[in-house]
């Protein structure tokens, strides 16, 4: 019975790590309200020093109007190996930030990934997020809109 009960314990482990969810939060407050209608599609191959256009704005559809009538401090865009959810929070084997200080009316940004990102377990498991936080609201909410995952070459 011990080790029916640990191999179960073991294979959704397993399963909960294997299967992120991308819109699920990553933290406290925070919420996937960014529309993002241009930008890095899943499964998609980048390679370094390509430039990709992102396309966004707060029109997701994802969030009620709660958040609607305040307004976003700048956008930061991140860039995530192999998120994992671990008690209540993301973490990543490589994070690193790309664009930081983006205006709230930009509405479109253009960025290239380093060439000199580190190796890492798996180049098939890359993730963007894009977010932003609302600095006048209640417990200032973060929002964001996470893309991938996608593959990196070199």
């Amino acid at each position: 019975m011990k080790l029916t009960a640990t191999l179960v314990s073991g294979l959704l482990a397993t399963t909960a790590s294997a299967a992120f969810d991308k819109w699920a939060p990553w933290g406290k407050r925070d919420y996937s309200c960014i529309n993002v209608y241009q930008g890095v599609p899943e499964n998609a191959t980048l390679a370094p020093n390509w430039d990709v256009e992102i396309g966004f704005n707060r029109n997701s559809g994802r969030c009620g109007t709660l958040y609607d009538n305040f307004p976003s401090g700048n956008y930061s865009l991140w860039l995530h190996n192999n998120p994992v959810l671990d008690m209540g929070f993301v973490k990543s084997d490589y994070q690193l930030k790309l664009q930081d200080g983006i205006p709230n009316t930009a509405g479109r940004i253009t960025f290239s990934l380093p060439d000199d990102l580190p190796d890492v377990d798996d180049d098939t498991v890359w993730y963007l997020r894009l977010d932003t936080y609302l600095p006048t609201a209640p417990q200032m909410p973060s929002l964001f809109n996470a893309m991938g995952p996608f593959r990196l070459v070199r």
